[in-house]
Order: C-alpha cells, then sequence, then structure tokens
C-alpha cells in the first residue's frame, strides 16, 4: 500500500484512502481502521494474511451455518482482500456487488455458474437435516429452471434476473475501537 503520513494503528492516509476507492466507498476511513484492528487481532502470528481456522474464531461467524464455507472464501487473505469480502456487507455497497457476494457463496467450485452440485453443498449447509432429499432436489429443479443451461447451471446474469426485485439484504458490524 501507499506511502504518507503513518496513523497510529499502522496504515498511513495514503492507504486509507486507497482501500476506501478499492471498496468502491463501502466503508469510511473509521470503518477501515476498526477492520484494520480487527484484523490485525484475528492474525494471531502478525503474518499478515488470515486463515479459515483465525476467520473462524470470530464468535458472531462460528454459529452461522455458512460458517465453513464463508471461512474457506476468506482463508489465506491480506487485509485488502479481507475488505474486499467485507464490502458487499456495507449498507453502502450497490446492489449487484452484494448479488455477486451471493453467488460467489453459491458457486462452490468458482467456475462462474451454480451447478446442482453447488446448490446442493450449500443447501445441505444451511437447512441440515430439516430438508428431506426430495425437497431438497425439488428446490433445486425449480432453481435451475431459470439457467438456460441447467448441465452447466445458472450464470451470474440469470441469478441476477431470477432476484430482480427482491430486496437483498446483506449486513456486517464493524466492531467500535476500544
Amino acid at each position: 500500500m501507499g506511502s504518507g503520513q503513518s496513523l497510529s494503528f499502522g496504515l498511513t492516509q495514503a492507504d486509507v484512502d486507497e482501500l476506501i476507492a478499492y471498496c468502491k466507498g463501502a466503508f469510511t476511513q473509521q470503518e477501515i481502521e476498526a477492520l484494520y484492528k480487527r484484523f490485525r487481532s484475528l492474525d494471531r502470528g502478525k503474518k499478515g494474511f488470515i486463515t479459515a481456522e483465525e476467520v473462524l474464531s470470530i464468535p458472531e461467524l462460528s454459529i452461522n451455518p455458512m460458517a465453513k464455507r464463508l471461512a474457506y472464501m476468506f482463508d489465506s487473505i491480506n487485509f485488502k482482500e479481507f475488505l474486499g469480502l467485507l464490502a458487499p456487507f456495507s449498507a453502502a455497497a450497490s446492489r449487484d456487488d452484494k448479488l455477486r457476494c451471493m453467488f460467489a457463496v453459491y458457486d462452490v467450485d468458482g467456475d462462474g455458474a451454480i451447478s446442482t452440485d453447488d446448490m446442493e453443498v450449500v443447501l445441505r449447509q444451511l437447512a441440515g437435516r430439516c430438508l428431506s432429499d426430495e425437497e431438497l432436489h425439488s428446490i433445486m429443479r425449480k432453481v435451475m429452471s431459470g439457467a438456460a443451461d441447467p448441465q452447466r447451471g445458472l450464470t451470474f446474469p440469470e441469478y441476477r434476473a431470477a432476484l430482480e426485485g427482491t430486496d437483498v439484504e446483506l449486513h456486517v458490524e464493524v466492531p467500535a475501537d476500544d
């Protein structure tokens, strides 16, 4: 990151300005400072990146049924990448950025499409044993009916179109400075 006058927590003002631009204004300077402090506390070995295990140590995340999937997405990322992954959860993030984040969670294999295999992994993590196999496959068939190529799965434009007119709520609370 950039050079310039160092702020009290290790980032320069140029670093903060660069991060605000990188996150498309999703976070304010104060939020970036608080998130940097949280990132540093998660990075137990002071390696400059956090591991999936460190992410799972966040109490608010550990109770989430998608914790392992989210931890995988956050594995071995530096602070800039950490902010990039959190940015869609900000109230200031665009609808498209929120949808892209949700799509990435469902696209387990990262091939640019949500396949039935991807969807089964995520639905099983979300619902556990609450859904029978029949119910699970019924949901998957309904969702895949919106795919131009059901064998490949839903692409991002198809996913966006399927959610047109629905509210997209993603939220993260930025820890306050102590």
